[in-house]
């Protein structure tokens, strides 16, 4: 793990950008992705703020993570960290340069790096407020065409603040919630060929060609809770358009989603179906794929040790084409570690294009 970090140390000083058609969200947790990314109604981790901030009404006391940490990183970064070890990861010369480039035709590297800190506070009546403050570090490499290689590389850090509440209507059947955020971004996009190599061109640096941006927005959301032995659910939620000026926008999006739980003795069981991105504002230029914006998942909680909380969760999900797995082992909010797989598509179709990935999580907190 400390290999990885210091690699997207590394690369956060020369990184450049990838031209793949991958639907970017900040935030994204462990948790939701294993899931299929399925979150707009059943989000109950101190998360919830990034999902729908009705959701946060699914957290039934005090939950404050000092601090998550969320690790994620790609197959294909094994390869930067056998190249690291071994001494042949170095980019300083021309032909350096462009035996990477052949070493690395069609693989994707990516590491993404999450630290933060989160507060979900339920009041009386119902009522619950939240705040969310987060770095999210980025790396995304991919080498193609192997006649002439060229590097595409996408590098960020966003710094994420949010405040947001919920309250409840109806006997609690309603929920509404309201998330208000700030979002600063450093960025840097660009290519770098063979071409570039052999002209001796140097290779784009943040400092040299990173642009910078801020801006602000908000997330309006709600749940309707059916009184029933099913527990059904449904959801919806708004996300505002944020103009970050020269690190561009980050589009709105209309996402619903219906989930049941159930409770089985010993264990809860929990599915979920998100359909995100209504509006078609992510992708690539074109791109109205139902199959993409449909998020299918399910979870068992082992041994409950609350309302909303169990010892042991498995989950698996399916989204863009990909199925996704994980697990979790939770000490109340004390402790709670997570592992998943999932696979994020980078083409134009479900199926298509994917990158396989792995995450690892940690929180503590009360």
């Amino acid at each position: 793990m400390k290999r990885i970090g210091l690699l997207l140390f590394i690369f956060l000083g020369w990184v450049l950008c990838a031209q793949a058609v991958e639907y970017r969200r900040f935030g994204q947790d462990h948790r939701t992705l294993a899931m299929g990314n399925t979150g707009i109604v059943t989000a109950n981790s101190s998360a919830a703020l990034f999902y729908n901030p009705a959701a946060m009404g699914n957290i039934f006391n005090w939950w404050v993570d000092l601090p998550v940490t969320m690790l994620t990183y790609s197959d294909d970064t094994k390869n930067l960290i056998t190249a690291a070890q071994d001494g042949s990861f170095n980019l300083n010369s021309q032909e350096e340069q462009i035996a990477f480039m052949q070493d690395f035709v069609g693989k994707n590297p990516y590491v993404k790096f999450d630290l933060g800190a989160n507060a979900l506070i339920n009041l009386k009546g119902g009522w619950t407020v939240g705040g969310n403050y987060t770095y999210e570090a980025v790396l995304d490499l991919e080498v193609r065409n192997p006649t002439m290689p060229v590097i595409d590389l996408y590098a960020k850090l966003d710094h994420i603040r949010q405040t947001g509440f919920s309250f409840p209507l109806g006997s609690g059947k309603w929920l509404f919630g309201v998330t208000a955020k700030r979002v600063e971004r450093t960025e840097i996009a660009a290519s770098y060929s063979v071409a570039d190599a052999l002209n001796e061109v140097p290779f784009p640096t943040m400092a040299s060609a990173g642009v910078n941006g801020k801006g602000l927005g908000y997330d309006v959301g709600m749940i309707y809770r059916q009184a029933s032995k099913s527990r059904m659910m449904w959801g919806l939620v708004y996300r505002q358009e944020i103009d970050l000026g020269d690190a561009g926008k980050i589009p709105s999006e209309v996402a619903a989603g219906v989930a049941m739980i159930q409770e089985l003795g010993f264990l809860r069981w929990t599915t979920a179906m998100d359909f995100r991105d209504l509006t078609y504002q992510q992708g690539s230029l074109g791109d109205k794929s139902l199959n993409r914006r449909t998020h299918l998942g399910t979870e068992i909680g082992l041994v409950p040790l609350s309302k909303n909380s169990s010892l042991i969760y498995l989950r698996a999900g399916y989204a863009q084409g990909w199925a996704s797995t994980g697990a979790e082992l939770a000490l109340g909010h004390s402790l709670v570690l997570g592992y998943t797989k999932y696979t994020e598509e980078r083409g134009e179709y479900a199926g298509q294009k994917g990158s396989p990935r792995t995450i690892l999580y940690f929180s503590s907190g009360f």
